[in-house]
């Protein structure tokens, strides 16, 4: 959820074209189709009518060049992400007179991709902290992203992946509980614990809370949705005691850019100095958490809770 993006260049000469991917980067042109977004899939700022980048057959608007530029990097599966979100269930005749539906579809496609980031900062087969090995080794199941320490981990998690995902679930739900935003059910609305004991559900790599476990159908339905309602209640919640003044990317003092960007990792708000910084946060997810979790703790004083093994 970023929101704002402050321009990163003052001019930004022509970008080549890729051929295999049918991608490219450039100014507008009264020859070009009109971008099939309004608002910049990096920065979430209204595009400004200048930064485009070609995808594929479509034409996708920036809000800036720096924006721009961290497009074109990233993989085709996100773009193509993108571009699905930005076009979804909106008929082509009707996409100029409702840019809001694109928009909010790609908001929520980005919550979705966020909630299935690894969150946290250690093996889930060896409980090693994530680095120790060499670069950590990461596989998606349907998905869902999970790190290692090193590629002997990953054949003895998948030996038995109903009891490895049941002890990952209980470590996400440890690590996330103390931090859930809402106190009612983000499907019902029902006040959680009304009908018994709240249902923990991880979806991916998010705790998200229901009255009952008959809302987990509804929420399948469309997780997009609620997770982007999930994300607004955390940002509501933790910006103003927000423990860093620093960027835990780049380490610069939030501000020092323009507005923060924001993000939900974890069920942690993070702010970055930029838009840009956002890319280092997916690489990294779980040491971003740990650093906000640290600076929490120190700011309150709280004990540090060992992540579950």
């Amino acid at each position: 959820m970023i929101k704002k993006c402050i321009a990163l260049m003052l001019s930004l000469a022509a970008a080549p074209t890729f051929a295999q991917s049918g991608e490219g980067s450039g100014r507008s042109s009264p020859t070009e189709p009109a971008a099939i977004n309004t608002v910049c899939p990096v920065g979430k700022e209204p595009i400004d009518g200048r930064s485009f980048a070609r995808y594929k057959e479509h034409r996708i608007g920036f809000c800036c060049p720096g924006c721009e530029s961290t497009f074109v990097s990233w993989d085709s599966g996100r773009k193509d992400a993108f571009v699905s979100a930005a076009v979804a269930n909106v008929p082509p005749a009707a996409r100029p007179a409702d840019p809001g539906q694109r928009d909010d579809a790609a908001a929520e496609a980005e919550s979705q991709m966020l909630a299935s980031l690894y969150p946290l900062s250690v093996c889930p087969v060896t409980g090693k902290a994530l680095g120790s090995m060499g670069a950590p080794v990461v596989k998606k199941y349907d998905g869902r992203e999970v790190r290692f320490c090193c590629a002997g981990c990953v054949p003895k998690f998948d030996s038995d992946l109903q009891a490895s995902f049941s002890k990952l679930d209980k470590q996400i739900v440890a690590s996330q509980l103390p931090l859930y935003p809402l106190q009612t059910c983000v499907v019902a609305g029902g006040k959680l614990g009304s009908m018994g004991e709240p249902d923990n559900f991880v979806y991916r790599n998010r705790l998200v809370r229901f009255c009952c476990a008959g809302c987990r159908g509804n929420f399948q339905k469309d997780p997009a949705k609620y997770l982007q309602l999930l994300d607004d209640a955390v940002a509501a919640q933790q910006r103003a005691d927000y423990p860093l003044k620093t960027c835990p990317v780049s380490g610069k003092p939030l501000g020092s850019m323009g507005e923060p960007a924001e993000m939900i990792v974890a069920g942690r708000l993070v702010r970055l100095c930029c838009p840009p910084c956002a890319e280092e946060v997916r690489k990294t997810p779980g040491r971003i958490v740990s650093e906000i979790d640290a600076a929490r703790r120190a700011a309150s004083r709280e004990p540090e809770v060992p992540q579950p093994r």
